[in-house]
């Protein structure tokens, strides 16, 4: 196998757990349970893109068969929509995040970004049309991370700004 896709491999593998963690540990620092929440969800995608990262790594292997329409469809609208739907329900209620919430927002936005900077650049490089295909699946992935946690800092900031003027795609 070529030794740049190895190495990009391996490092998508190391900055997708390295992800989870930076995720796990920022739960414990966050206040407000929408936070928190948007926290864990981003955590357990970052489990679910190293189980397709390794998935996808066997078929081209030849160990497995790697359904790319199934595994690489893009449904996470759908998991951010349920995630905020649930919000939604609980939008009479005071929204009081501490400063510091705001701030682990800024730091996971810019790993988001990181994530995505990292795919993109690997699709400079000359690719095999599924190894393209997949990083193409991850970088998206990325921007809608980036886009949850822009819009979920809005949230905290200004709720009555988020439902009125963000919302809207989430809930129509």
């Amino acid at each position: 196998m070529d030794e740049a896709y190895c190495e990009a491999l391996e490092t998508a593998i190391e900055f997708e757990r390295n992800g989870e963690v930076f995720y796990r540990e920022l739960l414990e620092k966050v206040s407000d349970p929408f936070a928190k929440k948007v926290l864990e969800f981003l955590a357990d995608e970052e489990v679910e893109h190293i189980r397709k990262i390794e998935a996808f790594n066997d078929s081209l292997l030849g160990k497995d068969w790697f359904d790319f329409e199934a595994e690489c469809g893009l449904d996470l609208h759908e998991r951010i929509r349920d995630l905020v739907q649930e919000k939604r329900q609980d939008a009479n209620k005071n929204v009081n995040p501490s400063s510091n919430d705001l701030d682990i927002y800024d730091i996971a936005m810019l790993l988001e970004s990181k994530s995505f900077e990292l795919y993109e650049h690997a699709l400079e490089e000359p690719q095999d049309e599924k190894v393209e295909t997949f990083l193409r699946f991850l970088l998206a992935e990325e921007g809608e991370h980036y886009d949850l946690l822009a819009s979920s800092k809005k949230y905290l900031a200004d709720p009555s700004y988020y439902f009125q003027e963000y919302g809207g795609w989430i809930f129509g």
